[in-house]
């Protein structure tokens, strides 16, 4: 509780010494931005899908089917007359900001990469394990992008073809709580 308000309370000394930790712990879930009043729509429908991979008693490697891990976001919104932001943004969020901090080749190009990789993992494992029909010690995501069309009425431009594709995350080995 106290790295959350000082996460919120204006700058000060204390504040600027737990700088790291607060990064660490409170940012990945209480980001600051006006996000929440006046959000900006999407250009992109963006669905991740995670497949658990597990070793056998006799020793064989056996992978699961892929889940698709985003129908938990869109349930939580589906004839929904408030729908909770934070069913919307958790796992979308957690994506954005590995792109953000990742290259094409899953390296990380800062220092809060290793951060937003254990968050988006973390998500994942949680959404897999209830669906998951075996005990699993590898997780995978695979997350197919495309670009949203522009209503008639809308005078955007069209969207960028580089916006639509597919990538395969790494294999991420895991226990069942996440680590």
């Amino acid at each position: 509780m106290v790295l959350v308000f000082l996460y919120v309370a204006p700058s000060n000394p204390i504040s600027e010494r737990f700088e790291q930790p607060m990064n660490v712990w409170v940012r990945p879930f209480f980001q600051q931005g006006w996000g929440l009043f006046a959000p900006n729509p999407g250009g992109v429908n963006t669905q991740i899908f995670a497949r658990t991979g597990w070793v056998t008693a006799s020793g064989e490697r056996q992978v699961s089917d892929w889940f698709d891990i985003s129908a938990t976001d869109r349930a939580g919104v589906t004839h929904q007359p408030y729908p909770s932001r934070t069913a919307q943004r958790m796992l979308r969020s957690a994506w954005s900001q590995y792109r953000k901090t990742h290259d094409g080749d899953d390296e990380p190009r800062s220092d809060q990469a290793a951060v937003w990789a254990k968050c988006l993992r973390n998500i994942a494992v949680q959404r897999v394990t209830p669906l998951s029909p075996h005990p699993f010690q590898a997780i995978r995501l695979w997350v197919v992008t495309q670009p949203v069309r522009p209503s008639s009425a809308d005078k955007r431009v069209e969207p960028d073809p580089k916006d639509r594709g597919t990538r395969l995350l790494p294999w991420w080995n895991v226990t069942p709580d996440g680590n």
